[in-house]
């Protein structure tokens, strides 16, 4: 048989990315061993045989000899009666066995077993991973459009050898900030951190990020940017410290700011501006360090 004559099943587990890993050792392996495990194939259509399992031993043969490398018989089993199900079950075990699935491969050996009808607690024995974990990697494909390219070669290795793997993800995924989640990955890797550390880089680099970006003073409590102090490592201060006086004029209601200097420069904020703040003061970038006074007048 010719390696000509084999084509990768699609229900072999691995996909191509994933094959990369450790090719030049098994090449150099086979160098020095020949084919120590068998390929084992399933028959195809068009003469071809599939490969269930041993895509990896597939490419290292067909790099080191070309297409044309005859197989001896102890290089390779013809299982007969193999369904689509069992061969792709046989591919995960035997697979498992030698190396680790990749998160991707793992989200997508999830979701094919879900179609043939299998159990959270069936899968989870057949992928060997904990239940905790499974839900994990059941959503991950959902959120390949936001995980950025660098993280997404990551999760194409397996967890062992991988800079960047789903528990990562887990932690990162509700940060809504696409540039905050590209420089936490890119450090993440660059420094081959530990999913623990991750909630803290994301805060250090959101607030690097804040830093260096600073939101336009849409804030009603300060009159003009000249009065906002520098940004700082702290939080910025409201720069007019004082009192506020509620004053109804019919059905109007406005706050004034009382205490800036003169009685000329008091400045009036409009009631739902100051109770957005008292709700939601993240968007607002200041405190404020008056008291109100609520005191209607004529």
């Amino acid at each position: 048989m010719l390696l000509k004559d084999l084509e990768v099943s699609q229900y072999n587990v691995r996909d191509g990315k994933t094959s990369d890993e450790g090719i030049e050792s098994l090449k150099d392996s086979i160098k020095e061993h020949r084919l120590i495990s068998k390929i084992i194939l399933r028959q195809g259509t068009k003469g071809k045989y599939e490969i269930i399992a041993g895509q990896r031993r597939f490419r290292a043969l067909s790099e080191l000899h070309g297409d044309d490398h005859e197989l001896l018989p102890e290089d390779y089993v013809i299982m007969t009666d193999l369904d689509d199900e069992k061969a792709y079950l046989m591919s995960i075990t035997e697979n498992q066995q030698r190396q680790d699935l990749s998160p991707i491969e793992l989200n997508k050996a999830i979701l094919k077993l879900n179609i043939w009808g299998y159990k959270d607690k069936d899968i989870a024995k057949v992928l060997n991973v904990t239940p905790h974990r499974l839900k994990r990697l059941a959503t991950l494909g959902q959120d390949m459009n936001r995980i950025p390219e660098a993280a997404q070669q990551e999760l194409h290795k397996p967890i062992e050898s991988a800079k960047f793997n789903d528990s990562h993800w887990e932690k990162l995924k509700d940060v809504d900030n696409e540039e905050v989640i590209k420089d936490v990955v890119d450090y993440i890797i660059d420094k081959e951190t530990p999913p623990r550390d991750v909630p803290s880089i994301v805060k250090a680099v959101t607030k690097q990020f804040d830093k260096d970006n600073p939101l336009p003073s849409d804030n009603p409590f300060v009159a003009d940017d000249s009065d906002v102090p520098p940004p700082s490592d702290g939080p910025i201060e409201y720069v007019h410290k004082g009192e506020m006086k509620l004053e109804i004029h019919g059905d109007e209601k406005i706050l004034k700011v009382i205490g800036k200097g003169t009685e000329n420069e008091d400045e009036t904020v409009p009631l739902e501006h100051y109770m957005e703040y008292l709700m939601h003061p993240e968007k607002f970038r200041c405190y404020v360090t008056f008291k109100l006074k609520i005191k209607p007048v004529d």
